[in-house]
């Protein structure tokens, strides 16, 4: 075991729960940070936080208020943006927007006269996710939830609601509720909701990710946006970039998958 997971444990099994034990694995986060990243534990009287205290993340110059701490996941702001970078005025998907850091993130990029289209399908992250945007008091209403799922075709599908990272219509754990969700094409949604330009489609959707890009074709033709697709889940025992590299080489859409930390693997396509 690495001296910084030790570090970590130890500090998990004698201090408990509270701010104190936030304000100490505070310090020992902002002792590794990188110098593009500072992190704050706040307290704070408010209804829309989860407790006492809510945590300020800082990366690249863009500061997050949510009521979870993003030490592990801070990298993925970059990861999403290293091929394609957000900036003002653009319009963006994430798909598969959990409790909507990134989402987040890239509201504060885009800016006022940009968008942010989060499709999250999951109730209960649904709710996290908004009590961390009503945190951010400086945001610019350019977020707009889409309570759907993509898919290759619009249809209702199976959906386990788990309420964490591993919600998904690819893979069922027996552990949690599985109910009826909306399906749609990123196609029709764009011709539905008159869409007219779009930058960049983020997706982490737990395997579904094959189906999502097969319902992008006509907008690829269209809006040729940039896909930033996380890509290392395993369908039919192989990781999901070997199909979606298949995908965007058949139709002649510039690619490219990048491994970062350990299993962090994002297929990008578009301008790269």
């Amino acid at each position: 075991m690495s001296l910084k997971k030790k570090l970590k444990k130890g500090i998990s099994f004698f201090v408990p729960k509270g701010y104190t034990k936030e304000k100490i694995k505070l310090f020992f986060y902002k002792t590794f940070s990188k110098n593009n990243v500072s992190f704050d534990v706040l307290k704070v009287a408010n209804t829309h936080t989860q407790g006492s205290y809510v945590y300020k993340t800082t990366f690249d110059d863009i500061t997050l208020l949510t009521n979870q701490a993003l030490y592990p996941i801070v990298d993925d702001f970059g990861y999403y943006n290293y091929k394609y970078k957000a900036k003002s005025g653009d319009v963006i998907i994430d798909a598969g927007a959990n409790l909507g850091h990134i989402s987040i993130f890239f509201s504060k990029c885009v800016g006022k006269s940009g968008k942010v289209f989060c499709f999250e399908p999951d109730k209960h992250n649904v709710k996290q996710l908004e009590s961390n945007i009503k945190l951010n008091k400086d945001l610019e209403d350019n977020i707009i939830l889409q309570d759907m799922l993509l898919w290759n075709e619009d249809t209702f599908i199976d959906f386990e609601e788990a309420g964490t990272v591993g919600s998904s219509a690819k893979w069922f754990s027996g552990n949690a509720n599985v109910v009826k969700k909306q399906a749609i094409t990123i196609d029709s949604w764009v011709k539905q909701n008159n869409i007219n330009r779009l930058d960049l489609i983020k997706m982490d959707i737990e395997g579904a990710e094959i189906e999502a890009v097969e319902g992008c074709l006509e907008i690829m033709k269209t809006l040729k946006p940039n896909f930033a697709i996380a890509s290392y889940h395993i369908i039919n025992g192989e990781p999901t970039y070997i199909k979606l590299e298949e995908f965007f080489k058949k139709n002649n859409y510039p690619y490219k998958t990048v491994t970062f930390r350990g299993n962090e693997i994002i297929t990008f396509a578009g301008t790269i």
